[in-house]
């Protein structure tokens, strides 16, 4: 991703903030550099408006790493008007939303989906993981060492 385009999706951020739907106290996307040839962010409990708008400024497809009440909050905004998003990979319990929904792939814990990701990486591609359960800064830690060891061993 260039710095261009880096500073765009902080434009959208700062343009949330200044505009009430995204709280200077709120969380915000956090870049980790490239995984899997893919330029690699995560988001402690994003707000959804704010994501949805940030994602869309993305320059490539986007893989989105998140559990059920994120994703399905994403989609039933969206409804049907999710192109940006190529794969929704769910973690944890879910509902009826692989079923009837494409796009989606679900596992059971963090681990199978961590380890499911080169499978679905695409170059250039953008990925990102957002957590907001009570597991969220565990989940947070998980996801860093899994980066950090992926990008290690590169």
């Amino acid at each position: 991703m260039s710095e261009k385009e880096f500073n765009e999706i902080k434009s959208t951020i700062e343009n949330a903030q200044k505009s009430g739907t995204l709280s200077v106290n709120d969380t915000t996307l956090q870049s980790h550099g490239k995984c899997m040839g893919m330029d690699t962010f995560s988001w402690l409990n994003p707000n959804i408006s704010v994501l949805e708008k940030t994602i869309d400024t993305f320059p490539f497809s986007t893989i989105w790493l998140g559990n059920y009440a994120e994703i399905q909050e994403f989609i039933s905004v969206q409804e049907q008007n999710y192109n940006k998003v190529e794969q929704f990979i769910l973690y944890g319990k879910c509902k009826d939303i692989v079923k009837t929904r494409n796009k989606i792939t679900h596992f059971s814990n963090l681990a199978e989906a961590l380890e499911s990701l080169a499978f679905f990486s695409i170059n250039p591609g953008i990925l990102i993981f957002t957590t907001s359960d009570s597991d969220s800064p565990y989940s947070m830690k998980v996801f860093n060492e899994y980066i950090v060891k992926i990008q290690k061993n590169k």
